[in-house]
């Protein structure tokens, strides 16, 4: 049960980190997007003849494309392909099997859980007693058990 919660809560940390990522990439796109799209159509405008909205259209497929990569809510579907930039997805879960890989390579694993435990413990010592002399302070000197 407690491996669950933490596979669950680790869940949750990494999705909530994706996510934080595919924002900010999709923030930095429509950033770009925005005066490459007010170019495109000035160009469009300014050139006119039979096709004058055609830069603008292809900005809009790049759009399209990169909403697409960034799948930031998972509308899209993610590639099967192996190149590791088919998807932002897809570099993501490189980057986490890559990590992952040398985390257990390290065989630090253990340690690392063992101070993480220690670090909270102290945390929870420490609230513990912050409480009792909140206690002791409420209840008055001489009252206290």
């Amino acid at each position: 049960m407690v491996e669950a919660n933490r596979s669950k809560r680790g869940d949750l940390i990494r999705n909530a980190v994706v996510f934080q990522l595919k924002l900010m990439a999709d923030g930095f796109r429509d950033l770009v997007l925005l005066p490459v799209s007010m170019i495109a159509a000035f160009v469009g405008f300014l050139r006119g003849g039979d096709e004058p909205e055609r830069e603008f259209n292809q900005v809009l497929n790049l759009g399209r494309e990169t909403e697409k990569w960034i799948n930031l809510f998972g509308n899209h579907s993610v590639p099967e392909n192996t190149n590791a930039i088919a998807s932002i997805d897809t570099l993501f879960s490189k980057v986490e099997q890559t990590l992952k890989k040398q985390y257990i390579a390290t065989g630090t694993s253990e340690k690392a859980q063992e101070e993480i435990d220690e670090a909270l413990q102290a945390a929870r010592d420490e609230a513990r007693q912050q409480h009792a002399d909140e206690q002791a302070k409420r209840e008055g000197p001489g009252q206290a058990a």
